[in-house]
């Protein structure tokens, strides 16, 4: 029997707990979602909970434009979903909600500085404190020491924070104290727009390699593919009045599939957004992205690939 188009044995799920967010990212499409700003239900956090659980399926993110430390009841969503990750910008990360998340069975918290320069923060996180949110990590660190999950600093790689290293964050957090830490590193990957920011260049095709590489669940219930969909503009579900299994082998799906092949961006105007460059730049930046997620299956070749773009 084939495998169904969006396979939730290999695809990343997240479940969206709140659209909002407490800062503005540099070039995040949280300055206008179009959609108004919730908090997914309780009722409806532990409907996709039994669900997800019925069908063995391990949720990867707790968030999706939203930053989940606005959720109030976050360590009791955690719960409901072992093994899954947070992450942060960590400007809400004080001593009290540090403490009930270091005793939640998730398997990483990631907090996002993005950048070890007070002058070049606010410009990626706009409305951040960059002295409180370094407190709030180096507190977090001492707290969650011992613990079994693990605490990455996000390092950012963008053309104006190229130059900064891995070891740098690393001896700025004295991390050789903290064996559960790490330093990862992202680049600034485009949200709202592929044209050429002052954090990336421009670029054509899809992120991921595939349009059906996530289930993500948004905070009002409906289901999207596609983990830049902030606009909810290619829902394929609703988990208030679905289950995972009627949405995954739904006729939506099967269309949509049918739209990618096509190239039909009215369709699908999310991807249209992202194929929207056809001729706009030279295609090595695609085929070297196209190129890492075949050979990061086998090699971890990301990391160098994402130095090489931002540079």
């Amino acid at each position: 029997m084939a495998r169904p188009i969006l396979d939730l044995r290999t695809a990343k799920v997240a479940v969206e707990l709140t659209n909002r967010c407490n800062m503005r990212c540099g070039m995040c499409p949280m300055n206008n979602l179009g959609r108004p700003d919730a908090d997914m239900p309780f009722w409806l956090v532990e409907k996709v909970a039994a669900d997800f659980k019925e069908n063995g399926i391990v949720v990867n993110w707790m968030h999706e434009m939203g930053d989940p430390l606005l959720y109030d009841r976050l360590a009791d969503a955690i719960r409901l979903f072992p093994g899954c990750s947070v992450s942060t910008n960590a400007m809400r990360l004080d001593e009290a909600l540090a403490r009930e998340l270091a005793d939640t069975p998730m398997r990483r918290i990631r907090l996002c500085l993005d950048t070890l320069n007070p002058r070049i923060y606010p410009t990626i996180r706009r409305g951040g404190v960059f002295e409180q949110v370094v407190g709030n990590i180096k507190r977090y660190l001492e707290i969650a020491k011992g613990k079994p999950h693990t605490v990455e600093i996000q390092r950012l790689i963008t053309t104006e924070t190229a130059h900064e290293r891995v070891r740098d964050f690393e001896e700025f957090f004295e991390l050789h104290r903290f064996p559960n830490a790490k330093v990862i590193e992202k680049t600034c990957e485009p949200l709202d727009t592929s044209d050429e920011t002052p954090f990336h260049q421009s670029f054509y095709g899809c992120f991921q390699g595939y349009p059906f590489k996530w289930f993500i669940v948004l905070a009002d219930g409906s289901v999207t593919h596609c983990c830049y969909d902030a606009h909810g503009q290619q829902i394929i579900g609703d988990m208030k009045t679905q289950t995972v299994e009627e949405i995954v082998n739904s006729e939506v799906v099967q269309r949509y599939m049918q739209a990618f092949k096509a190239q039909d961006w009215q369709t699908l105007p999310r991807c249209g957004e992202c194929y929207k460059h056809a001729e706009g730049r030279p295609p090595f930046y695609d085929q070297l992205i196209q190129l890492g997620h075949r050979l990061d299956r086998v090699i971890p070749i990301k990391p160098l690939a994402r130095r090489l773009i931002n540079r």
